[in-house]
């Protein structure tokens, strides 16, 4: 529930943004327009705000119908939101009771999403450093031959591509290998590059290879 909530909220957010021409700045500070998503710290507020309308919701209630002052209010509201919950105060209202059971429930996966974001702005934080780290580097005499892929003698800037990607952690080995293995699957000429004879060729063979499957099984 919650997380359709923030969820309403973030798309909300974002068509406003980019339905509105004239608020590219805004829109630089809320969404990141190259990814499509709003970005994480307006996330990390969304839900923050969520989390402080569940103390406040919280507090009115306590006040009005379990007839707490402002102050115990205030603090039963923080504790129960928090998970924390000493137990020296408890709901005893049937109007109240009901209130609670569901209240505690949004409020736990309120806060639960809230760290959840500061956890994920703190990784995101982390590969911007790392990122601008990498692309600070020089290359050394090691670098290049590593980032020189076919052993041509040169880097080219596809290699250049991979290697930095390779550095910031964005890809692995195993990725560009699963990545090479399909590209040799649609070079069927062996010459390096894909062409559309290739991949025409490719699509027959699939169709073929079902073909073949159904008249498999057709015969068992």
């Amino acid at each position: 529930m919650v997380s359709y909530v923030l969820d309403l909220q973030e798309n909300h957010l974002l068509r406003n943004v980019k339905r509105v021409a004239d608020m590219e700045a805004a829109g630089s500070v809320i969404i990141d327009v190259k990814k499509g998503r709003m970005r994480i710290r307006m996330k990390v507020a969304l839900a923050l705000c969520v989390v402080v309308l569940c103390i406040g919701i919280g507090v009115g209630v306590m006040h009005f119908v379990e007839k707490l002052g402002w102050l115990d209010s205030f603090y039963l509201s923080v504790m129960s939101v928090t998970n924390v919950g000493y137990g020296d105060r408890a709901f005893r209202s049937l109007t109240g009771r009901i209130f609670a059971s569901i209240w505690l429930l949004v409020s736990t996966l309120a806060v639960a999403r809230t760290f959840l974001y500061l956890a994920e702005a703190r990784v995101d934080k982390r590969h911007r450093r790392m990122a601008k780290w990498v692309l600070g580097q020089n290359m050394t005499v090691s670098e290049f031959l590593a980032a020189d892929i076919d052993q041509n003698g040169f880097v080219s800037k596809s290699e250049y591509v991979i290697y930095k990607l390779k550095e910031m952690g964005k890809v692995s080995e195993k990725d560009i290998l699963q990545i090479c293995l399909k590209f040799d699957k649609l070079d069927t000429g062996n010459c390096g590059k894909i062409t559309l004879a290739d991949l025409m060729q490719s699509h027959h063979q699939v169709r073929f290879n079902k073909f073949l499957m159904v008249l498999l099984e057709c015969k068992k």
